[in-house]
């Protein structure tokens, strides 16, 4: 079994935790610079700030960590410390997600119940996917992506780096999300979408820039 660190102690944490029963992992320490997180433990797990966290998986000889931070941009930047750091980023998957063959993803990639993913997608490193998401075939999604549950991707959609799509959307066959882009819960996009653009609504429509 593998010992592990988890960087972020609210509910994207406990998700890890849960799925670390399927993965073979064993959870020794939770990290968190929230001050109100000092002291706290989850499920007699404790948590510690980052300096005495690495302390801990000094002393503890542990060298595999994952980051579980819902904002893309702050989970990013402690996924990219603890790299440098040395730790190997570890990737985990639901037994009930569905994986087809041809199927790629990097490190830190976290595939929650029911997500399926079809055949010759490629999935980036640090990506979130939520649960009973469906990836359709040759899809291709960048770096440091938060997928919202529900969500549907129709075949060779690109999604480029920190994409976040709310909860419920659709994204029609061969549209491209630019980088840094929001897509709104429940939307339903049929265009492209430009880079850091916000889109909202049925038919999606941008808000902002």
């Amino acid at each position: 079994m593998k010992k592990i660190i988890v960087f972020g102690a609210g509910e994207f944490g406990e998700l890890i935790l849960n799925l670390s029963k399927f993965n073979n992992i064993d959870v020794c320490a939770f990290g968190d610079d929230n001050p109100k997180n000092e002291g706290r433990e989850i499920d007699g797990i404790p948590i510690y700030k980052t300096s005495d966290l690495i302390d801990f998986s000094i002393k503890k000889s542990i060298n595999n960590a994952i980051c579980a931070i819902g904002d893309n941009k702050a989970r990013s930047q402690k996924y990219q410390f603890l790299q440098k750091e040395g730790f190997n980023m570890l990737s985990v998957v639901h037994p009930k997600s569905l994986i087809d063959t041809k199927v790629e993803y990097g490190n830190n990639v976290i595939i929650e119940m029911g997500t399926a993913i079809h055949t010759c997608s490629k999935i980036g490193n640090n990506v979130f996917l939520g649960g009973d998401a469906l990836v359709g075939h040759h899809n291709k999604i960048g770096n440091h992506v938060l997928i919202g549950g529900n969500v549907s991707f129709g075949g060779s959609v690109i999604t480029e780096d920190y994409v976040s799509i709310g909860v419920g959307a659709s994204i029609k066959p061969g549209v491209k999300i630019g980088k840094g882009s929001v897509v709104g819960v429940g939307a339903a996009v049929i265009n492209d979408v430009p880079p850091e653009t916000t889109v909202v609504g049925v038919p999606a429509k941008p808000i902002n820039k």
